[in-house]
């Protein structure tokens, strides 16, 4: 058993055996040493001791957490001797030269082996997913022109071309690209991912951290970089806007009675469902609040982790199980109406008197006109009891031959096909009840359970010549026809119901 030692290196604790302490102790004196002439000492050393440190976590990952003396050296050697890369002094001899190419070469080989390249995201350098990033490190490409490319292709596609097809599939590309390509988030990943080695001499080259190093001629990035927070700025500032104004529209619509009373429209269509609300609600917001939320990430540069690409793929899917379903619910009801059917239905009114008067229930004087439809009228303070009925067209005409009232009721249907939408039609049935020289009709009430199916009625009454047909109240906004009768056809002159008493 060996006795251990618990030190830091790097800002970070390990448990190291005696021996293998003394190795790195000795070996990081002689690094400070070596560079102790340098303006830059700390810096380089300070950096090398990082590496060190990640080195050693890297190695104790599979093993028991206690660095021994093969590990210390197997670091050592991976890092690199400060003697191996100082340049011979005046005077060496030229096999104590040949001894130090040797061991530089070998050197090379070792780490050339151990940290090969490897397509993974740069997660530190990126502005949704690092994809693009690591496409540069990997073909050694600016990541700026990589950027400009891709967001060149899609605006061409989306502007120029106006191919949504192929914008989506930019976008899904992107999306598995960002699935596939594992982030380069431990020390190793970042060697591998820029093809770079951790020894003293590439850290005493280039001083920076190596996942923030960019390649040389990329100053636009700069430029880039601001360009892209103002358009970022821009988009999630439209984007807040629409967000805020469809919620303040959309809850006005649902509370609205006396400007367009659209919750009636729910009501009448059988659509006044909250699976049915709640689709319309994702459908249109969905969108507005993901790319409000991608556009803060991008100007704060917040980092795109496994559990964002989790949530956006989850929002992405709600957003397309909401659309399908307001896809699904339009298709089945341009389905079923894509026919139409009519039926007749023909009744005698035989009375003396010179007068016949056609009203509504009594029902439906204390209801509720639809603003902007007059056709429409509805009752009941609360949805979930809203009643709406549609008045029929009534059209009154005079026939010079006719003795008798005559009263045409013409129904009209929809269905999937020709026949279903006759059938549906000759089912059709206008409530009404004659009393003496009253004509009582009794438009039916749609309601949450009821539907309404695009379904109309048209009453046509003929009169005889010097009788007269007065109109109820709530049916003054039908048009009157007159008719003559001569030869056989029918000449008809229009007049509103304001001449008609």
């Amino acid at each position: 058993m060996k006795p251990t030692i618990r030190v830091s290196i790097g800002g970070l604790a390990f448990n190291v055996e005696e021996d293998a302490y003394h190795v790195l102790d000795n070996y990081l004196q002689s690094l400070k040493r070596h560079f102790s002439g340098s303006p830059e000492a700390d810096e380089i050393t300070g950096d090398i001791e990082t590496r060190l440190s990640e080195l050693l976590q890297i190695r104790m990952n599979n093993k028991d957490g206690v660095v021994s003396l093969t590990d210390a050296q197997e670091i050592i050697k991976i890092m690199g001797n400060p003697k191996d890369f100082d340049d011979s002094e005046p005077g060496t001899v030229n096999d104590e030269k040949n001894g130090s190419d040797h061991k530089q070469k070998a050197y090379s080989e070792y780490t050339q082996d151990l940290f090969k390249k490897k397509l993974l995201r740069d997660v530190d350098n990126k502005i949704i997913g690092g994809v693009c990033s690591g496409l540069s490190h990997y073909l050694r490409i600016d990541p700026t022109a990589i950027r400009l490319t891709v967001a060149g292709i899609f605006v061409f596609l989306f502007i120029v071309a106006n191919r949504w097809p192929a914008c989506m599939t930019v976008i899904l590309i992107y999306i598995i690209l960002w699935i596939v390509m594992p982030a380069a988030r431990t020390f190793k990943q970042r060697l591998e991912m820029t093809g770079s080695d951790p020894s003293i001499e590439n850290i005493e080259d280039r001083t920076q951290p190596i996942a923030s190093r960019k390649y040389r001629g990329s100053a636009i990035s700069t430029i880039l970089d601001v360009f892209i927070n103002i358009i970022a700025g821009i988009v999630a500032a439209v984007a807040l806007i629409y967000l805020i104004a469809t919620i303040v529209i959309l809850v006005w619509l649902y509370m609205d009675t006396d400007i367009l009373a659209s919750a009636n429209y729910l009501v009448l269509m059988g659509y006044n469902t909250w699976n049915f609300k709640i689709a319309v609600i994702l459908a249109i917001i969905l969108p507005a609040g993901a790319l409000f939320d991608l556009m803060v990430k991008i100007i704060r540069r917040s980092a795109f982790t496994t559990q964002t690409l989790i949530s956006f793929i989850i929002g992405l899917v709600i957003w397309i199980v909401s659309l399908s379903y307001l896809g699904n619910t339009g298709a089945q009801f341009a389905y079923s109406h894509q026919n139409s059917g009519e039926a007749t239905e023909q009744l005698t009114i035989s009375m003396p008197s010179d007068t016949l008067y056609v009203k509504l229930g009594e029902e439906y004087l204390d209801a509720t006109p639809q603003p902007n439809n007059t056709a429409m009228f509805y009752k009941g303070n609360k949805l979930r009891n809203r009643q709406i009925c549609i008045l029929p067209t009534v059209i009154v005409k005079e026939d010079t031959t006719s003795t008798d009232y005559k009263v045409e009721i013409r129904k009209k249907d929809f269905g999937e096909n020709e026949i279903a939408a006759k059938r549906k039609a000759e089912a059709l049935h206008m409530d009404y009840a004659i009393t003496d020289s009253v004509l009582t009709i009794n438009p039916k009430w749609y309601d949450n359970h009821t539907k309404w199916n695009a379904e109309t009625f048209e009453a046509v009454i003929t009169r005889p010549k010097n009788k007269t047909v007065v109109l109820g109240t709530l049916l003054k906004d039908s048009y009157h026809i007159n008719a003559i009768r001569i030869n056989g056809y029918d000449f008809y002159s229009y007049h509103s119901d304001f001449d008609f008493n």
